[in-house]
């Protein structure tokens, strides 16, 4: 195996200097010499599991043409759909490539089967991409852009040893002439930093570094990159991205995202150069807002996804199987069983992340990759287990966040409820039953916070109190969580309220019932309607864009009408299913996901 041997650049910067070191790859993630302890975790059945989603998907991959013709940007895109067939095609090639190069490398076989798609698809890219070289980079552009340039570092630093030179030399040199042009763009003060978008820069910044740690020593513009790179985290990135109670303040689904970029960089950085940004900010990876948020679990063969399904607020996309990743790395990270228990929740987790997201004329299906990293940051010796004392409610106060949350235990179908900026989801017996209707989660159409918003928790009773939101004629709300299993909801209103919810229940007089004996009955105020159908969640973009979303979902709606300017709600679960403690055996199956 090659070594490639060189001397790193001294940091400018307090008393830090890069080691000097002999390199090889693979090294972004593991060496060689680890391989042999990865793959001893197919012998646990949660890594067996994990694994074998891994390769039902780079099978699926291995099935998929390989990108011929590059996308150029187009002047006019009045809906943004250049700007999304370019997006999603960037994210389509970046899921695809990784995928397949990290299940090859990770196989350790010579004669794996996955070697041949993955070196195609690595060429194919960079000879597609390479033109943005010459496409004059923007905000939108390095969106994307730089995930492809990510992906197809993580190829060459994967398949290395098994391409020949000249192939090494192309995927190379598409990577440094994009790169490049991309170090000049974060020359600008703000690119990633103070006045640039949080979410984009925590997007941005990490590929340009794995970029470079990847050519450290076969190109001599990469270590710029990772200078630069680290720059942006230690200057801006680490300590401003999330906010202080540990989300994104314009949705915590743009935690999941920060996270699994910030993650990757970190952690390449730690392997390759010794740095350990992680110990320099000790709180740059928090996860309140997955112990608060996440309320359901998800199957291994799910085909399309919905919003809420498993995530409060969360869009399709960003529902458990977007979140589990990141857990899994956190639940090692810091060896925390919770972050286990609730990743595992996702048996799907090693999968390829699909959506129904695809541009309505090229086609372009926006995919994600987290599947191979879940398997490399999976740690066995961390038991899924609910430690005890661990917080059942969450408040996040920022003004842009204002977001609250209770939950009754940490077991699969428990009660969970979220309030947003006054909107409210009410998780109970595994699916949402009450969805406000009041789009506090629209960030292109942000809502004003409401007033007074309080937690408050003594174990075995829990409130959130607001007032407010004045749009929907709401004063004073109140949610009163009884453990176990009964949520009572107390509105001052003047108006009806419409709500949406998942599943078939019957109608029973003033009351819903599920058909596992899950209750929604309005004690004050009366059910007007319901309407089948009502709601129908077909993606589309703000601009006016409809997707070729796949399966559109239709949701019933129903509207409430209060007696005397008040609205009371009850929602209880069946007494049977109202349990406490761990359920590991739910969770240490054997069982296979399936890519549709």
């Amino acid at each position: 195996m090659p070594i490639l041997s060189f001397v790193l650049t001294a940091w400018v910067g307090p008393s830090f200097a890069y080691p000097v070191e002999e390199f090889q790859h693979p090294r972004l993630f593991f060496v060689a010499e680890e391989l042999d302890q990865l793959q001893q975790k197919r012998e646990t059945n949660l890594g067996q599991r994990i694994w074998s989603n891994v390769v039902e998907s780079a099978r699926w991959c291995s099935q998929q043409t390989p990108r011929q013709e590059w996308i150029p940007t187009l002047d006019d895109d009045p809906q943004y759909e250049n700007l999304y067939d370019r997006f999603y095609a960037a994210m389509h090639d970046t899921a695809i490539v990784e995928h397949l190069a990290l299940t090859s490398l990770l196989s350790g076989q010579a004669d794996e089967e996955f070697f041949p798609a993955a070196r195609d698809w690595a060429l194919a890219a960079a000879k597609a991409w390479r033109h943005e070289a010459d496409n004059p980079p923007d905000a939108s552009k390095a969106y994307a852009v730089l995930r492809v340039m990510k992906a197809l570092a993580v190829a060459y630093d994967s398949l290395y040893n098994r391409l020949d030179e000249s192939q090494r030399a192309e995927i190379r040199d598409a990577v440094v002439s994009v790169g490049q042009s991309y170090y000049v763009f974060f020359q600008e003060a703000s690119t990633a930093g103070e006045g640039y978008n949080k979410h984009h820069g925590s997007v941005d910044a990490p590929p340009l570094g794995i970029m470079g740690l990847a050519l450290l020593g076969d190109a001599p513009e990469a270590q710029g990159w990772v200078d630069i790179a680290v720059d942006k985290h230690v200057d801006y990135l680490l300590s401003h991205a999330l906010t202080p109670s540990g989300t994104n303040e314009q949705s915590s689904n743009f935690w999941a995202s920060t996270m699994q970029y910030r993650i990757c960089f970190l952690e390449a950085l730690r392997r390759v150069t010794g740095r350990e940004l992680a110990k320099e900010f000790p709180r740059c990876y928090p996860g309140r807002i997955a112990m608060a948020a996440i309320a359901a679990g998800q199957s291994a063969d799910i085909e399309f996804n919905e919003d809420n399904r498993a995530v409060l607020f969360g869009p399709s996309y960003g529902q458990i199987n977007y979140w589990s990743p990141v857990l899994t790395f956190l639940a090692g990270a810091q060896q925390r069983p919770l972050y286990q228990h609730l990743a595992m929740w996702d048996k799907s987790l090693g999968s390829i992340q699909r959506t129904r997201y695809i541009t309505p004329q090229m086609k372009e299906e926006l995919l994600f990759c987290w599947g191979p990293y879940s398997y490399i940051w999976y740690d066995p010796s961390v038991k899924p287990d609910i430690e005890p004392h661990m917080p059942l409610s969450f408040l996040f106060p920022e003004s842009e966040v204002n977001e609250a949350y209770m939950r009754d235990s940490y077991q699969p179908g428990g009660i969970v409820v979220g309030m947003k900026k006054g909107g409210i989801i009410v998780h109970a017996g595994g699916r949402p039953v009450l969805i406000d209707q009041l789009g506090v989660a629209d960030i292109n159409n942000v809502k004003q916070s409401v007033n007074d918003l309080m937690v408050a928790d003594n174990g075995s009773e829990a409130m959130i109190r607001c007032v407010g939101p004045e749009f929907a004629t709401l004063k004073e709300q109140q949610i009163v969580l009884i453990r176990p299993g009964r949520l009572t909801i107390t509105r001052e209103v003047t108006e009806s309220l419409s709500w949406t919810y998942h599943g078939d229940p019957r109608r029973e007089e003033n009351s819903l019932v599920w058909p596992d004996g899950t209750r929604l009955t309005l004690d004050r105020g009366w059910i007007a309607e319901i309407e089948k159908d009502a709601h129908r969640d077909a993606k589309a973009h703000y601009a006016g864009m409809q997707y070729a979303d796949p399966h559109p979902f239709s949701y019933p709606v129903l509207t409430a009408k209060p007696e005397d300017g008040k609205m009371v709600l009850r929602i209880e679960l069946p007494a049977d299913s109202q349990r406490t403690g761990a359920r590991q055996e739910e969770y240490d199956g054997t069982d296979v996901g399936l890519l549709r």
